[in-house]
């Protein structure tokens, strides 16, 4: 919003335009004269001071145009932190102004093309909107327990890598859904840290020694009850391992 303040502003100075005005005089009569110097500048006692209308006057060596309007149109193209409430402009005029505007123009004509909409705004957050909806969707067929499973003895297995939902509740409904279950979930957030559960029902094989397997396998450790337990994790790069191995673990101990 300030930046375009400021575009507005110039090009408005463009448009009215201002003949250049040049005179030489005192360093100090030209300071008092609201004339802008260059911080730490050394200047001789004698100054040239460049004006044009009421919009700049400065301490200056020469300037390339003798009216404003000559600059035909002014585009920030970066803006950055000098120091504490100082702020930096780049900025093109005249032709490459111009050519950037066109180049623009360019990516947006390209821009309809993929997205095959003329109003690619309202198309972009369409789309976010429909990621978000298969998302959600995603969440939520995980959260209702739909985890694929193999039967080792009459029993449920199942091991897997989740990114949604609460993990004991994942747990809790895959247990109560199976006369004979065991589950291992490792869980990720969007910070990376690494969460395992694991869960057994009226089956040969202990939870907490279970996901204590699993857990060390990604430079963790935890543990807990027979039929539930907890651990943690933190090599993310070896969960593909920790699921083979203890899924091989279970199917060891169910096989017995």
């Amino acid at each position: 919003e300030e930046i375009s303040k400021v575009e507005n502003l110039v090009n408005e100075w463009i448009l009215n335009g201002a003949n250049a005005k040049t005179q030489v005089m005192e360093l100090e009569e030209a300071k008092k004269s609201g004339a802008i110097a260059l911080f730490n500048e050394k200047y001789a006692d004698k100054v040239r001071v460049v004006s044009f209308g009421d919009v700049s006057k400065e301490l200056c060596g020469g300037t390339h145009v003798k009216n404003i309007d000559e600059i035909g149109s002014f585009f920030i193209t970066k803006e950055s932190g000098v120091s504490a409430g100082v702020r930096r402009i780049e900025a093109v005029c005249s032709r490459a102004a111009l050519n950037l505007a066109r180049s623009f123009r360019a990516e947006l004509e390209e821009l309809k093309d993929e997205l095959k909409s003329t109003e690619p705004l309202n198309a972009v957050k369409k789309l976010k909107g429909e990621i978000k909806g298969l998302k959600d969707k995603l969440k939520n067929a995980k959260s209702s327990g739909e985890l694929a499973f193999i039967n080792v003895n009459e029993t449920k297995l199942c091991v897997a890598h989740i990114d949604g939902g609460d993990i004991k509740t994942l747990i809790d409904e895959f247990k109560n859904g199976h006369e004979k279950a065991a589950i291992l979930l490792i869980q990720t957030d969007e910070e990376g840290k690494i969460s395992l559960a694991a869960g057994v029902k009226n089956a040969p094989l202990k939870a907490g020694a279970w996901v204590k397997f699993a857990a060390q396998i990604l430079g963790g450790n935890g543990g807990g009850k027979d039929d539930f337990a907890t651990a943690g994790g933190k090599n993310a790069l070896a969960i593909e391992d920790a699921i083979k191995s203890s899924l091989e673990y279970a199917r060891q101990a169910l096989e017995k």
